[in-house]
C-alpha cells in the first residue's frame, strides 16, 4: 500500500496557521507601536505648549513688574531728589531692559497675533509713560541743580513755562506728572492690557490642553483595542496550536504506548504522520501474526508442494501415453511395409 501524499492529506496546515497568526501579530504590533508613537508626540506637543505658556506667563508678569519698578523709582526720585533712585531707574531702562526681553520672549514660538497686538499696544503705552517720567525727572534735576545726569535726561527739553518755574514749583510739577490722575490712568491702561494678555494665554492653554487631552484619550483607546487584539490573537494561536498539534500528539503517544493505531486528527502534517505510522503499524502487525502462527504457514507450503507434485505426475502420464501411441503407430506401419515386401518377393 503506498503512502498518502502530504498535499492530498486533509486538514489545516499548522505552518499556515502559524504564518497567519504571526503576520496578524506583526501588523497589530506595528499599529500599536505607531499609536504609541503618536501618543508620545501628542504628549511632547503638550509639554512644549505648556513650556511656552509658562514662558509667556512669566514674561507678562515680568513686563508688569518692570513697568511698576520704573514707576516706583521715578516717583521716589521726584519725592526727595535722591540720585540713587534715578540711577536705578536708568539701569533698568538701559541695562536690564526687562520689558523688552519680556516682549521678545512672548513673541517667540508662533505667538498668537492677537496676543502680540495687545502686547505691542501695552509697550507703546509704557513708552509714552516713560517720556512722562523722563520729563518729571528732568524737572527734578533742574530744581536740584544737578549737572551729572544721564544722556536720556539731557535730551529732554523743558517748555519755556516750566523752565522759568521756581525750584519748588518744578518739584511740585514733577510730582504731579508721575503721581496725578492722568498718570495712573495710563498705568491702568497698561495693566489692563497685560491682564487681557494673561487671560488670552490662559484661554489658549486651556484650549490646547482640552484638544490634546481629547486626542490622547482617543489614541489611548486605540492602544487599548490593539492590546486586546494582540491578547486575543495570542490566545487563538495557543488554542489552535494545542488543538491541531499538542493534543493530537498526546493522543498519538498514548496510542503508541498501547500498541494501537494513531488517531488521524489535527493538522495536515500530523495527519500525514499518523497515516504513515498506521500503515507501518499494519505491516508490522501482519508480519508479527505470520511469525506467531508458523503451522498455518507450513500447511500453505505443503499445499503448494502437493499441488506441484500432482501437476508433475499428470504431465508424465500424458507424456507416456503419447509415447505409446507413437510407438504403436510406427510398428504397425513397419509390419504393413514388411508384408508388402514379402508378397512382392514371392
Amino acid at each position: 500500500m503506498g503512502r498518502t501524499d502530504l498535499k492530498k492529506t486533509k486538514g489545516i496546515s499548522i505552518r499556515v496557521i502559524h504564518a497567519a497568526m504571526i503576520a496578524s501579530l506583526v501588523v497589530t504590533a506595528a499599529l500599536l507601536i505607531f499609536s504609541i508613537r503618536q501618543n508620545s508626540e501628542v504628549f511632547s506637543s503638550l509639554n512644549t505648549e505648556t513650556g511656552n505658556y509658562v514662558v509667556r506667563q512669566n514674561a507678562a508678569h515680568e513686563l508688569m513688574e518692570a513697568s511698576d519698578y520704573l514707576t516706583e523709582m521715578a516717583q521716589r526720585f521726584t519725592q526727595d531728589g535722591d540720585v540713587t533712585f534715578m540711577n536705578n531707574y536708568f539701569e533698568e531702562a538701559n541695562s536690564s531692559r526687562r520689558r523688552e526681553k519680556a516682549i521678545t520672549a512672548m513673541s517667540e514660538n508662533d505667538a498668537d497675533p492677537a496676543l502680540m497686538e495687545q502686547l505691542q499696544e501695552a509697550m507703546e503705552e509704557s513708552q509714552a509713560l516713560m517720556f512722562r517720567e523722563y520729563y518729571a525727572m528732568r524737572l527734578v534735576a533742574e530744581a536740584q541743580g544737578m549737572t551729572d545726569i544721564p544722556e536720556n535726561l539731557r535730551a529732554i527739553e523743558l517748555t519755556k513755562e516750566d523752565s522759568f518755574m521756581l525750584p519748588e514749583d518744578k518739584m511740585d510739577r514733577a510730582r504731579e506728572m508721575v503721581m496725578g490722575s492722568e498718570y495712573y490712568q495710563s498705568k491702568e491702561i497698561i495693566r489692563t492690557r497685560l491682564k487681557t494678555d494673561l487671560e488670552m494665554l490662559n484661554q489658549q492653554m486651556n484650549a490646547t490642553r482640552q484638544k490634546t487631552s481629547d486626542r490622547m484619550m482617543r489614541d489611548l483607546g486605540i492602544v487599548r483595542i490593539l492590546i486586546i487584539i494582540m491578547i486575543v490573537l495570542l490566545a487563538a494561536m495557543i488554542l489552535l496550536t494545542a488543538r491541531v498539534g499538542t493534543l493530537p500528539l498526546i493522543e498519538a503517544v498514548r496510542a503508541a504506548r498501547e500498541g494501537k493505531p494513531v488517531p488521524v486528527v489535527g493538522s495536515r502534517e500530523f495527519r500525514y504522520m499518523a497515516e504513515s505510522y498506521n500503515e507501518m503499524h499494519r505491516e508490522r502487525e501482519a508480519a508479527r501474526a505470520a511469525a506467531d502462527d508458523p503451522g498455518e504457514a507450513d500447511a500453505e507450503k505443503a499445499s503448494g508442494a502437493a499441488g506441484t507434485g500432482e501437476e508433475k505426475k499428470a504431465s508424465g502420464a500424458e507424456g507416456g501415453a503419447e509415447g505409446k501411441q507413437a510407438s504403436g503407430t510406427e510398428g504397425a506401419g513397419d509390419g504393413k511395409n514388411g508384408n508388402g515386401t514379402a508378397h512382392t518377393e514371392g
